[in-house]
């Protein structure tokens, strides 16, 4: 998604407008293509690395306004203390650390974790030590976000 990766790189929203609707759907394989109108912006504090991306779509030929656009930037915005209690303690692993986790919430044991990534059982019991003993040291405040952040800092926003 080049255009979802250029929002995150300058640290803006990045807009498609499509003058025509696809009458061909790809049926979800590229369903950046689907859409005549795609809003990227970034989620986090301007000027900061982002840390999510918030993607608004419509189904319909649409152009997208400043209005349009300040809204998501100020969203994106409001949206960073949510998404990052939401990472908490998950924040914590490394990207094949994050990957293994996601393996062993499907149930799967530290050899079929090697299979599917690819590395010998020794290197995936190793992965699979450290992503226990990382979340272990997860206490219950951390996986708690106070309500005082989750209140829009500049302004409400229209529903």
């Amino acid at each position: 998604m080049p255009l979802a990766r250029r929002a995150l790189f300058e640290l803006r929203p990045t807009i498609m407008n499509a003058l025509v609707e696809n009458p061909n759907p790809s049926m979800g394989y590229d369903w950046e293509m689907d859409w005549p109108a795609l809003l990227y912006a970034p989620v986090g504090e301007p000027g900061q690395r982002p840390i999510g991306l918030l993607i608004v779509g419509c189904r319909r030929d649409h152009w997208y306004s400043e209005d349009d656009i300040t809204y998501a930037i100020e969203l994106g915005t409001t949206l960073a203390p949510l998404v990052a209690a939401l990472r908490g303690p998950l924040g914590r692993l490394n990207e094949s650390e994050g990957e293994v986790a996601q393996l062993l919430s499907y149930g799967l044991s530290a050899p079929e974790i090697a299979r599917a990534i690819r590395v010998d059982d020794h290197a995936s019991r190793e992965l699979v030590d450290s992503v226990t003993r990382k979340l272990q040291r997860v206490d219950a405040g951390e996986l708690a976000l106070p309500l005082e952040e989750m209140r829009p800092r500049r302004r409400s926003f229209r529903l």
